[in-house]
């Protein structure tokens, strides 16, 4: 007896089928919707189902479900130029969908010795009253600290 694949085992059968190439086409949506969406948004958005030219997005919160229902049109004819006709985008908040843990922020670097030397040079030789050399000190303070 010959050992199957899990993917053989599911399109063995025809509602099977059916339904792993439903859950691929699912997930062809949501890269194509994450090459769309402004990278600030695309960890909170996942691609729920499409049905009849109705695709469900569930969002992590309110605020990006606002944005995302802003959006709409938009994607919806991004999406539509890659090959499939969107006639509505329909979003939910679903607020158990954890953010995508792909994308990683870091704390910018610090200015090192001589950026630090460079902005008090540039900040000693502003005049007293200028707006800039105030801002540069402040940057320079907590710098230091």
């Amino acid at each position: 007896m010959t050992s199957r694949s899990l993917q053989e085992h599911l399109v063995s059968g025809d509602s099977m089928a059916r339904l792993a190439a439903h859950a691929q086409r699912l997930l062809q949506f949501q890269r194509s919707l994450e090459a769309v969406l402004p990278a600030a948004l695309a960890p909170y958005v996942r691609v729920a189902n499409f049905r009849l030219g109705k695709l469900f997005i569930h969002t992590t919160n309110g605020a990006v479900a606002a944005k995302i229902r802003q959006l709409g049109p938009r994607l919806a004819g991004e999406l539509s130029n890659k090959g499939v006709k969107i006639t509505q985008i329909e979003v939910r908040v679903q607020a158990g969908i954890p953010p995508s843990s792909r994308q990683v922020h870091e704390r910018p670097t610090l200015p090192g010795l001589k950026q630090k030397q460079g902005l008090t040079l540039l900040s000693q030789n502003l005049p007293g009253d200028s707006r800039l050399k105030a801002a540069l000190e402040r940057l320079l303070q907590s710098v230091k600290e």
